[in-house]
């Protein structure tokens, strides 16, 4: 074995997503495993889109941080002697933190899938033992989130390698898709059509979504939102059912949600934090331009051509970016799909982020 990815479970999730196009990757001249720490959703997970070529070991832990799970690890990573030992999330971290305490003729690297703000309790930690051990490499998805860490943390080992997939293809057809969108009270018009993807929790920030959209909906009656995503926080949920924004239509989990964008004009992100979301390169690569607010990687992603930053996370600045985006011609619409595209291309392709992880795995 060369390679092992660790991650928590393989259910259905950008890091997740990212985890297994990577390994596939790497899996046509390598040989690579991926241990799952935890127990995967027996109905929505990704374990179907891992080639034959990649071994996979479900651990299926129900608790954590249990001694005899680290000498389970511990044994199994000994049995593969990979040379690479690469961690997704917080979970596995730990885990592999632990074993190169002991297993120092491995390379680890561990992916920063989120902000800066996720991490930083975790990093302060690791950075409070880095006279012990300190061999791990940590990638950064975008130059803001490497900034921030070493501005707090300048000892830590990091490097910026953003994230990358395979173009979505839409597995829904075209017919599918347009009944989707046909199926809200409002009538979609061409322009004026947003998506929203992201479960209902504190940190996407919906509620700066439905004033903003909200506060536009009488000066322009074509414009609809869709959010697809579960309802993670109740309370969220219930509060955007009160603000009763008339062009805001939540339509629940929906595995493959990407696919609605072929028939959005815009992909749109409130998050108050973010690292380099899927979603995000998956409208890229679509040519879907994305509007969000400036947070995180986000501001790393998005540029004037490919789409909108507001200026902070105020209702009126998010408001007056969408307003913006609504008064664009077609032709700068259609510019911004052309570089939507072109951002995808030059950054985000999966071949191209494999290479890279393969240069800081010593293995290029």
């Amino acid at each position: 074995m060369e390679i092992v990815h660790v991650i928590s479970t393989l259910n259905i999730g950008g890091a997740e997503h990212f985890v297994v196009q990577l390994a596939n990757e790497q899996a046509k001249d390598h040989k690579v495993g991926i241990v799952v720490l935890g127990t995967t959703d027996v109905h929505k997970n990704y374990l179907g889109k891992i080639v034959g070529t990649i071994e996979v070991v479900q651990l299926k832990w129900t608790k954590k941080y249990k001694l005899r799970q680290l000498f389970q690890f511990y044994k199994l990573i000994g049995n593969w002697r990979p040379k690479v030992v690469h961690a997704h999330l917080h979970n596995p971290f730990y885990y592999v933190f632990a074993l190169s305490l002991f297993k120092g003729n491995t390379t680890y690297v561990h992916t920063i899938h989120s902000s800066f703000q996720n991490w930083e309790k975790t990093l302060g930690r690791m950075y409070r033992l880095r006279f012990i051990n300190n061999r791990m490499l940590h990638i950064c998805l975008t130059q803001s989130i490497l900034k921030e860490v070493k501005n707090a943390f300048p000892k830590l080992r990091t490097q910026v390698i953003g994230n990358g997939i395979n173009p979505h293809c839409p597995e829904r057809d075209a017919d599918t898709i347009r009944d989707f969108w046909n199926n809200f009270s409002k009538k979609p018009k061409i322009g004026s059509r947003l998506l929203a993807i992201g479960n209902i929790c504190g940190h996407k920030n919906y509620k700066l979504l439905a004033l903003s959209l909200e506060s536009l909906a009488k000066a322009y009656p074509g414009l609809m939102c869709v959010q697809i995503g579960g309802q993670i926080e109740a309370d969220l949920a219930h509060e955007l059912t009160e603000i009763n924004s008339p062009n805001l239509f939540m339509a629940g989990p929906i595995e493959n949600a990407a696919d609605f964008l072929s028939q959005a004009d815009a992909l749109i992100i409130s998050s108050r934090q973010e690292g380099m979301p899927i979603v995000a390169l998956e409208a890229l690569s679509m040519g879907v331009p994305i509007i969000a607010t400036p947070v995180g990687g986000m501001a790393d992603i998005v540029n004037t051509n490919n789409g909108l930053l507001s200026e902070n996370l105020q209702v009126s600045a998010f408001k007056k970016t969408i307003e913006d985006f609504l008064k664009m011609s077609s032709d700068h619409k259609r510019a911004l799909r052309a570089g939507a595209q072109k951002a995808f291309v030059d950054n985000y392709e999966i071949g191209a982020v494999r290479n890279k992880y393969m240069t800081s795995y010593g293995l290029d």
